[in-house]
């Protein structure tokens, strides 16, 4: 079956994604908070921990984008003991893009760029709010033109690995699974999810560290491998 689309993860796939306590602490220091990088990992550990319960799980996607990082800031806040940390929730939001790093990878747009000029249809299918898909892409350098489909957490308050998150992708590309590759760097989330409605996987391994785990499965190092599976 000829490929007809190429589906594409975000985060460590096409853009190299910031590393959440520093950012949190960047944000802090510029709103005159002194806390260290230990006191801040320890609070987003606690926070992620609390958020991993399903009735936070269950919430991502489906509540505004506001409220949900909302209650993410003031868990955290809350857990660095930082006094009326109410008043503070909506300046983390605020001022996390003017803090955060995201630097596209330098095979992702020349990538993206070819593909389109071989009349191949492009999706981003990412599990961030699409408020944060959009200013991740702005931030790195990448057009949102050049994806004729995005799709994020609250798109259809469906997130990868759940078959929706694909389908509706393909849906709104118009094309069949087996006519289309994904492209991400999680194996259950972007590798087995993708493979579970028969689009073809493959796991782009920039960092070799899963090696071991990952030996049986269809995988490059960089985005300009994945052209031979066209």
């Amino acid at each position: 079956m000829k490929i007809k689309a190429v589906l594409f993860d975000l985060g460590e796939t096409l853009v190299k994604i910031w590393v959440p306590e520093i950012v949190f602490k960047r944000v802090l220091d510029s709103l005159g908070i002194d806390r260290t990088i230990e006191e801040v990992r320890e609070a987003l550990a606690r926070a992620d921990e609390q958020f991993n319960s399903p009735s936070y799980r269950s919430l991502y996607g489906k509540i505004p984008y506001q409220e949900y990082w909302g209650l993410w800031d003031s868990t955290v806040l809350k857990h660095l003991g930082i006094p009326g940390y109410e008043r503070l929730v909506g300046e983390i939001s605020a001022r996390w893009f003017e803090h955060a790093d995201c630097e596209a990878y330098p095979d992702a747009e020349e990538t993206l760029v070819k593909l389109r000029r071989m009349g191949l249809k492009i999706g981003l299918v990412s599990t961030g709010y699409e408020a944060d898909i959009y200013a991740i892409l702005r931030k790195a350098g990448l057009e949102k033109k050049l994806f004729d489909v995005i799709v994020g957490a609250d798109t259809i308050g469906r997130v990868k690995p759940h078959p929706e998150a694909f389908k509706h992708a393909l849906e709104r590309l118009g094309v069949k699974p087996e006519e289309a590759l994904f492209i991400g760097d999680k194996i259950d989330d972007d590798y087995r999810g993708a493979e579970g409605v028969g689009i073809t996987p493959i796991l782009i391994q920039r960092k070799t560290c899963e090696t071991s785990k990952s030996s049986s499965l269809r995988t490059v190092t960089s985005l300009s491998e994945i052209f031979q599976f066209i």
